[in-house]
């Protein structure tokens, strides 16, 4: 039996205990205090303003005047976070827009005016920058803190550790509801005095790399109602390396426009803003700031000189001159700074600079430091300060070509439909694991050509797996062949000619294309083909079928299992690229055939000029060719474009316009007469 001395100690145990508790909690319990009337009405004028708002409450940020195109920028991002959108802005380096954007970020939390913010960069190291930024600004901006108390008191009483966040009480006791991780901000849910919810109240703010893991995001409320991303911040979503890489640009491409632009749900219109900078022509922000391939990202380009000054080529030479003396001998470019200032007004005289306050320590004018970036920068300076970057060794190819170029010979003549014009329909298959791409073009007299279709199988996925056995490997291209070329036997191409000819590439398991080729039978001829360099191609007589076409020949194998058409494959590539060079439906040029939106056209256009001539000279053996391939780029599409001219050829044309006529092979062998003695 427990005695009255017993009962005593546990009952001042007991209270102990809940004294400890109470005091626990207690301690964990965060209060704030609302601002004052008059900071109330302040911070509600300011919050019409994003461009009013970031000037107060990052003044350190943004000390200097907006620039015009600081408005136009400032306008749309505010307009994305009020009313959805997407809008993609290429200020010139340093100019500010990374900072603008994480600003909007904050505007857009504390505000209320969107509850789900995804920070997204080329790597999640990147994307950190943006919750990093959001959290100082948020823990010790004093600005702030007077005008949000209802979310820097509960920030700042975490000191940063996720698990004082956790464990963190409001007023009444309940939990409030804070996230303060590496990654991941959660703004607290709290009450005003008369019980009212603020509007920032759960506000989330997520970092992610644009390549990770952010299909499919979303986020349980305590109502369980589901949350989902609202507002994302796209901050250069590309590297240097993946900007030079097509495949990589694809890839990123697909994620925005597919995971990215998908991660509001079905039925709310998401908000996004990219802030880039175009390292090359094609990249992937150039592609987002171009309205004809994505008019709905508002693209807005700037650059740094929207003018260059009268004297460009005169004075600013000379000052270049003293500039580049001065400083290599270390002696700074006071002395051009001295020659600028006794030429002032000469050297100003019609230039347009977009930012007048720009200016660099020890410069006196944003001209002159824009005149010295790109004397420091060369060539670098047009794509970091401009938007404009120029391919250096463009300079010296014998021609540029661009997927803009190639689409831009599309036409109104519908996909399967010859030109009225057409004398031979041909086409090509080209081989590896990606997939078997083919195209069917149709020439007329003059070969001027016109894709009249194109296609890939499978048109998912690769064509065998990797690492498969190599009878899997054979049998799946042989399977694929008689898939493509049944489907283009069972098409109906609408015009005057059926298809003539169908070459396949045979550099790639040139067993199972030689016995596909042999034996099939379709109403057109299935021939193997393979390509040789300029300095490798030549007719040997002793196995040459027939007469030899322009720069291609059809020739015997040397093991017997049959014959096989060769061709030059510097030339004739050359030739097909150079047909978009000329004007649209003009001789000797190609076009591509109609469709709803030319974009459709842009995985073919990339690949038809992924190859490029970077030299060609000649020697003592002829003409020579040096290709090179852009990183990361697939040029699938472009084999089986050029291997449509070379049938073309083989059918008797030529790119002169003569045709070539061909007699037909026919085996003969000598009779053996037996002489009976």
């Amino acid at each position: 039996m427990i005695s009255s001395k017993d009962k005593k100690k546990i009952g001042d145990a007991v209270r102990q205990t809940k004294l400890i508790e109470a005091s626990r909690k207690l301690a964990r319990i965060v209060k704030h205090i609302d601002p004052d009337p008059a900071a109330l009405k302040l911070r509600t004028r300011l919050e019409k303003s994003l461009a009013q708002w970031l000037k107060y409450y990052l003044p350190e940020a943004f000390s200097d005047p907006w620039s015009e195109d600081h408005k136009k920028t400032l306008v749309k991002i505010e307009s994305c976070i009020n009313n959805g959108g997407l809008f993609a802005e290429a200020l010139p380096r340093g100019q500010g827009k990374s900072t603008i954007c994480k600003g909007a970020v904050v505007y857009a939390i504390l505000t209320g005016k969107r509850k789900y913010v995804i920070s997204l960069a080329a790597t999640a190291e990147l994307s950190q920058a943006i919750v990093d930024f959001v959290r100082q600004q948020i823990m010790e901006n004093d600005l702030l803190h007077e005008h949000y108390p209802h979310v820097t008191t509960y920030a700042r009483a975490t000191d940063g550790k996720a698990i004082k966040a956790r464990y963190q009480l409001r007023g009444d006791g309940k939990v409030s509801g804070i996230m303060w991780s590496k990654n991941t901000l959660v703004l607290p849910e709290v009450l005003t005095v008369d019980g009212r919810e603020y509007r920032s109240n759960g506000a989330i703010l997520e970092a992610h790399g644009l390549t990770g893991a952010i299909r499919g995001k979303w986020k349980d409320t305590k109502t369980g109602k589901v949350l989902r991303p609202d507002f994302v911040i796209l901050d250069d979503p590309q590297t240097r390396e993946s900007a030079e890489s097509l495949s990589q640009c694809d890839m990123r491409e697909r994620i925005i426009t597919g995971d990215v632009l998908g991660l509001a749900g079905p039925r709310k219109r998401i908000a996004a803003v990219m802030p880039c900078t175009i390292v090359r022509k094609g990249d992937l922000a150039d592609r987002f700031l171009d309205h004809t391939i994505h008019p709905e990202w508002q693209g807005e380009t700037c650059a740094l000189v929207y003018k260059w000054p009268d004297a460009q080529e005169t004075l600013w030479k000379e000052y270049g001159q003293i500039y580049k003396t001065e400083t290599s001998e270390g002696r700074g470019f006071t002395v051009a700074t001295e020659y600028y200032q006794a030429h002032r007004s000469e050297m100003d005289a019609g230039s347009k600079l977009s930012w007048e306050h720009r200016v660099r320590d020890k410069e006196i004018s944003a001209l002159q430091t824009a005149e010295n970036l790109l004397l420091e920068m060369g060539p670098q300076f047009w794509a970091e300060y401009q938007n404009q970057p120029i391919d250096i060794e463009a300079e010296n190819t014998p021609y540029i070509l661009t997927p803009e170029m190639i689409i831009s010979h599309t036409v109104d003549t519908k996909r399967l439909t010859l030109p009225p014009t057409t004398t031979i329909l041909t086409g090509h298959c080209d081989i590896n694991r990606a997939g078997l791409h083919w195209c069917i073009s149709a020439f007329d007299q003059s070969m001027t050509g016109h894709c009249v279709a194109y296609g890939r199988y499978p048109q998912h996925g690769d064509l065998w797996a990797e690492n498969a056995p190599e009878l899997d490997r054979k049998q799946a291209i042989f399977r694929g062949l008689k898939i493509v070329c049944d489907t283009i036997a069972q098409t109906n191409f609408i015009g005057p000619v059926r298809l003539a000819l169908f070459l396949i590439d045979l550099g790639y398991e040139r067993d199972v294309v030689m016995r596909f080729t042999t034996q099939s039978r379709y109403p057109f001829r299935v021939v193997a083909s393979g390509g040789r360099a300029s300095h490798k191609y030549f007719v040997n007589k002793a196995k040459l079928i027939g007469r030899p076409f322009e720069n291609c020949h059809i020739e015997k194998a040397n093991d017997g299992s049959g014959h096989y058409l060769v061709f030059n494959s510097d030339v004739w590539r050359e030739t097909a690229q150079r047909a978009f060079l000329a004007d649209v439906n003009a001789p000797g040029g190609y076009t591509l055939h109609f469709t709803e939106d030319p974009r459709q056209h842009r995985h073919f256009a990339e690949q038809a000029c992924a190859e490029k001539l970077s030299n060609k000279y000649s020697t003592d053996q002829g003409l020579r060719w040096e290709w090179r391939h852009i990183p990361g780029s697939h040029w699938d599409y472009g084999d089986a474009l050029t291997g449509s001219w070379v049938a073309a050829a083989a059918c008797g044309l030529s790119a002169s316009g003569i045709v070539i006529k061909r007699k037909r092979y026919v085996e003969q062998r000598k009779a053996k007469i037996r002489v009976e003695e």
